[in-house]
């Protein structure tokens, strides 16, 4: 077996620790460039919800007919077209999808 030589080279690219931490710095910039738009956007999505559902809750409180069976023009449409509650027709035509977001209010 022979002996190998092993060159060290000191600093192949020529960069000294300054401009190694700058270089750095910028790239963490550019990583966290998209956190900040994604934080941005969330967050606006986020206070248009929090407004949306407190207009909400607070026509709900002032409406004079809170609940669906009590309300005349639904009582018309089951006797006239509807047919009964959770029939087929009215679950077809009147059938919504509930999406619970108490969390976004706190």
């Amino acid at each position: 077996m022979e002996k190998q030589s092993y060159q060290y080279i000191e600093n192949p690219l020529q960069v000294t620790r300054r401009e190694f931490i700058t270089i750095g710095g910028i790239v963490v910039a550019f990583l966290a460039i998209p956190t900040v738009w994604i934080t941005l956007v969330t967050s606006s999505s986020s206070r248009y919800l929090q407004a949306r559902t407190k207009g909400l809750y607070q026509d709900d409180t002032k409406a004079a007919v809170r609940v669906s069976h009590g309300n005349k023009s639904v009582a018309r449409y089951y006797k006239e077209f509807g047919g009964t509650p959770l029939g087929q027709i009215s679950e077809e035509l009147l059938h919504t999808k509930y999406i619970n977001r108490t969390k976004v209010l706190s």
